[in-house]
C-alpha cells in the first residue's frame, strides 16, 4: 500500500515503477523541510523538492530482520 511517507535520512524507498532508492540528506531552510537528496541503486543521484516529495506514491522499503538466518546455524542435511 502506497501512503505519504515522511522522508527518514537512511531510509529505502520504492516508487510506484518499483525504484529502490536511499534518502541520503534531507535539507532544511527556514520554513523546515525544503529538499530531499535521493540515491537510485545505480548511482544517481537527485535532489527533489519537498513538494515534489509529498507527490510520490512511496513504500518504505524494509528488511524483516526476524527471518535472517545466521550461517552458523545452518546445519548439513544428514541421509
Amino acid at each position: 500500500m502506497h501512503t505519504e511517507q515522511e522522508p527518514v535520512v537512511n531510509a529505502w524507498y520504492t516508487n510506484l515503477s518499483g525504484d529502490l532508492f536511499k534518502v541520503k540528506a534531507a535539507l532544511y531552510g527556514n520554513n523546515g523541510l525544503s529538499s530531499i537528496v535521493i540515491t537510485y541503486l545505480d548511482g544517481r543521484r537527485e535532489i527533489i523538492t519537498r513538494q515534489d516529495w509529498y507527490c510520490l506514491r512511496l513504500m518504505k522499503h524494509t528488511n524483516n530482520l526476524e527471518n535472517t538466518v545466521d550461517s552458523d546455524d545452518i546445519q548439513p542435511l544428514s541421509n
